[in-house]
């Protein structure tokens, strides 16, 4: 799963993308700010840290997303603007957006257009992405009308089609979310080929000082989840060795770095669920999405046991920390088997039973 951050130039995106890349040891290059980076990034999991603090395995393997840090977008200019559409081919092969925008002041930070504003910064951004979808929307509904003019045998998937995006333009025009046109779960699926911008689940930013953490929302976000941090503190945290880190986020009465929340924000917004399994040789997170049932989970560690799938031996997280281990689960009655249907949940330690 990727993750692009767009915002305006000196929102503090590429910071914050620095942070989270860990940038000082990952291999990231920053220092063409013109230029899109891309980092893979290991989702914080304490569940995983207990499993292998337990199991003592050869191997250790976290969940991943991938972060793209695309350059920032002046859009106050026409060059700019023609800069901006050269990625919307990244933001739309992206499965999410962060919208990273700019609350903090400071004199030696040039402000994008002269001002601090946040919410401006938002309206202005999405306005964009939805200029984007609707220059797609028309441009497919000309290929379809010239279609239907041929002689053809697709003549009534086509006239469906040219429905829905009229319906979608429609939307669009009268600044209403595209998702608001879609009236069946095949519309759904057609529209996914065409990765609208604004049909992607996004996570807004605010940059601040780090003493106006607690800010409120900006109004232009919507129905969005916003977060509050200040990409100057992460990148610097991201800079310390571990120790340093705990002494310097007590310093600041911060219990976790904005970092990770952002991480595990971003695989929520996804509708991302981990779980996993554990031995000596091996601790992992296995990414799927929520409600994927037993048997497709199976398959994402190899095909052959969801060929041969018998049981999910499962037990809950929580319920095998309680227990203290596998045996004490056991004793408790907190194990159990589950079918192929079963819909795994977030936590689950599974092993699985099969025979090929």
């Amino acid at each position: 799963m990727r993750v692009a951050l767009v915002g305006p130039p000196q929102s503090g995106k590429s910071s914050l993308f620095a942070a989270v890349a860990q940038a000082g040891g990952s291999g990231v290059d920053l220092s063409r700010p013109d230029q899109a980076h891309l980092a893979v990034v290991k989702v914080p999991d304490e569940r995983l840290v207990w499993l292998a603090d337990h199991y003592k395995p050869k191997k250790f393997t976290p969940a991943e997303l991938e972060f793209l840090d695309l350059p920032g977008f002046d859009l106050s200019e026409e060059a700019g603007r023609s800069r901006a559409r050269t990625h919307w081919s990244a933001m739309r092969q992206s499965d999410m957006i962060v919208l990273v925008v700019r609350d903090f002041p400071g004199d030696t930070v040039p402000a994008y257009r002269g001002r601090i504003n946040a919410a401006g910064d938002i309206d202005e951004m999405v306005a964009e992405m939805v200029f984007a979808d609707m220059d797609q929307v028309s441009s497919r509904l000309e290929k379809l009308r010239a279609a239907m003019k041929k002689p053809t045998s697709k003549k009534d998937e086509y006239a469906h089609e040219m429905a829905l995006m009229e319906r979608l333009l429609a939307a669009l025009e009268a600044e209403k979310p595209m998702a608001e046109a879609v009236t069946t779960a095949a519309e759904e699926k057609l529209l996914r080929s065409f990765q609208f911008l604004s049909l992607k689940p996004t996570l807004v930013v605010v940059n601040c000082a780090e003493n106006a953490l607690e800010g409120p929302a900006p109004a232009s976000a919507g129905a969005r989840p916003v977060m509050r941090l200040s990409a100057r503190i992460e990148q610097e945290l991201a800079q310390l060795d571990p120790a340093e880190r705990e002494v310097f986020l007590a310093d600041l009465g911060i219990v976790s770095p904005a970092r990770d929340r952002l991480i595990r924000g971003c695989y929520q917004q996804l509708n991302l669920v981990s779980f996993l399994t554990a031995g000596e040789d091996e601790c992992r997170a296995w990414t799927i999405p929520a409600g994927t049932t037993a048997v497709v989970a199976a398959e994402e560690i190899h095909s052959d046991i969801a060929r041969g799938f018998i049981r999910a031996e499962t037990v809950a997280f929580a319920d095998l920390q309680a227990a203290g281990d596998m045996k004490g689960a056991k004793a408790h009655g907190r194990i159990r088997l589950e079918g192929k249907t079963y819909p795994v949940a977030d936590g689950d330690v599974i092993n699985f039973r099969f025979n090929v």
